[in-house]
């Protein structure tokens, strides 16, 4: 690995990674809701879907969606659907009591809420192109040439991912931190409907940009 050109990697990975966005929105919505250990899921979700995706940009699909417009702003529409999707959940999820979850034991329910958090999030990060964009833009130059490609890749793909999940951990920890101090059972409702107002922004400016 050229470590100077690692280190390139890391000055533009980790401030992408800390900026607001979709994904941040839901490790922090769903810390909020129930708890960083909780969250986990989806927080793994989101750095599984950017592994997933950075193999996707690897491959002739995200060469195409680089070069095709419309295909391109095709699967943007699918993403800011899944936007308005992600904010009509949000809207109609009911109120979650803090201290009955912290007792309850595992149960086949409990697994499928997890599965369904990891594959949400697996979701959202397919759902967008920009981040193959990102990938195929980053990605090359921070590679040498005269290393073996391959191996790289996979690294530097794999380091991201990780990022991903460290970082959104620190975002889920302070808004688990701060629910645990100042939320009751009552106001759940109100971050689930904040959550959906911002997905909802989110989304019609991603589609007011398209227009």
């Amino acid at each position: 690995m050229n470590w100077t050109l690692y280190g390139l990697f890391l000055m533009i990975a980790i401030p992408t990674i800390l900026s607001p966005g979709p994904g941040v929105l839901m490790s922090v919505t769903n810390s909020l809701r129930y708890g960083l250990v909780r969250a986990l899921p989806g927080i793994a979700g989101i750095a599984a879907g950017s592994f997933v995706v950075a193999l996707i940009s690897a491959t002739g699909l995200g060469v195409v969606l680089a070069a095709s417009p419309d295909l391109y702003n095709a699967v943007k529409l699918i993403g800011i659907a899944y936007l308005f999707y992600l904010g009509y959940k949000k809207f109609k999820a009911r109120p979650f009591d803090f201290k009955k979850a912290s007792a309850v034991q595992e149960t086949v329910q409990k697994r499928r809420v997890k599965l369904g958090m990891f594959m949400e999030a697996i979701g959202l990060q397919l759902s967008n192109p920009a981040l193959i964009i990102f990938y195929i833009s980053l990605f090359p130059q921070c590679i040498d040439p005269s290393i073996d490609y391959v191996t790289q890749f996979l690294f530097l793909a794999t380091n991201y991912a990780v990022l991903v999940f460290v970082l959104h951990v620190i975002y889920g920890w302070m808004a688990a931190a701060a629910a645990e101090k100042l939320l009751r059972q009552e106001n759940t409702v109100w971050i689930d409907r904040v959550s959906a107002l911002a997905f909802w922004i989110m989304g019609a400016l991603l589609l007011a940009a398209m227009v």
